[in-house]
């Protein structure tokens, strides 16, 4: 899938993202475009902010970086027919620069968007391992969409050379916390589950909609601390981020699939749609 990036100042000159260059220190949120920018995008600045605060980067603005988001789609030249991309997956990264020590300030902040196109649907179905790595549930860093992530590029990397698409990280209590890039959800009967965010697992703007789906629809949802084994026999897995939305996971581990009795997955993924108007 290739890759189109824009900045919105001039980036010839490296010095200008130091500090994300040599220390990881930047942020960013991604999200679907289609045809417009997503329904919770104030969501999305919101966590950014927070992230920013986290990090002691300077924030440029929620209507700065809407107006940069839609110039850049609006210019953003592709061959298909008419030049109109019906959907497109959108990050937004803040890159630092400042101080040449690590304990220095970020004194500026570049904004770049990144496009990726995507005309064509995911799979029904993806298969994932437990990480090979643990996750630490304390660690700010998890708590935070950073561009320092090589903990999940590592995961990703090891779960697609074992034959699967995506790995589920265990914190250091053997406890689950969430996918490399994504919020872990499994059915059992009538209830839902999911790690809690004291496991080390995202905020995800998604995964916010999956509780208020459920809360619509009275389906109980428990969050938690839930060790792996407790996810044997479920009617359904599935993870869950603001560029796929919901995606079922189709076989854990080797060991654990789904019995797929779709009672409740449906309708919580109708659910989620219509929120988000897909």
């Amino acid at each position: 899938m290739k890759e189109f990036l824009y900045f919105d100042k001039e980036t010839n000159n490296l010095s200008k993202v130091n500090r994300t260059l040599m220390f990881g220190e930047g942020v960013f949120e991604t999200f679907r475009y289609k045809q417009s920018l997503p329904v919770f995008f104030s969501l999305h600045m919101e966590r950014l902010k927070a992230s920013c605060d986290a990090i002691k980067i300077n924030f440029p603005g929620d209507f700065y970086i809407e107006t940069i988001v839609e110039k850049f789609v609006k210019e953003h030249s592709t061959n298909h027919i008419n030049n109109v991309i019906k959907d497109l997956m959108i990050k937004v990264i803040l890159f630092s620069s400042g101080g040449a020590s690590y304990g220095d300030k970020s004194e500026n902040t570049i904004v770049c968007i990144s496009i990726k196109e995507e005309d064509t649907q995911f799979s029904q179905g993806i298969k994932i391992k437990i990480a090979d790595n643990i996750k630490f549930s304390n660690d700010i860093i998890s708590k935070h969409k950073t561009t320092n992530y090589l903990l999940s590029s590592i995961e990703k990397k090891i779960a697609l050379e074992s034959g699967f698409d995506d790995a589920l990280f265990i914190n250091e209590n053997n406890i689950v916390s969430e996918t490399t890039a994504g919020n872990f959800f499994w059915i059992k009967g009538s209830n839902v589950f999911t790690p809690s965010l004291q496991t080390g697992a995202l905020d995800g703007i998604t995964r916010r909609l999956i509780l208020k789906v459920c809360r619509k629809n009275k389906i109980r949802l428990y969050e938690g601390e839930f060790e792996p084994g407790s996810i044997i026999f479920p009617e359904a897995m599935f993870i869950t981020n603001s560029v796929r939305g919901i995606v079922e996971v189709l076989n854990l581990n080797n060991t654990t699939k789904p019995t797929r009795t779709n009672k409740l997955f449906p309708t919580i993924k109708k659910g989620l749609f219509d929120i988000l108007n897909w």
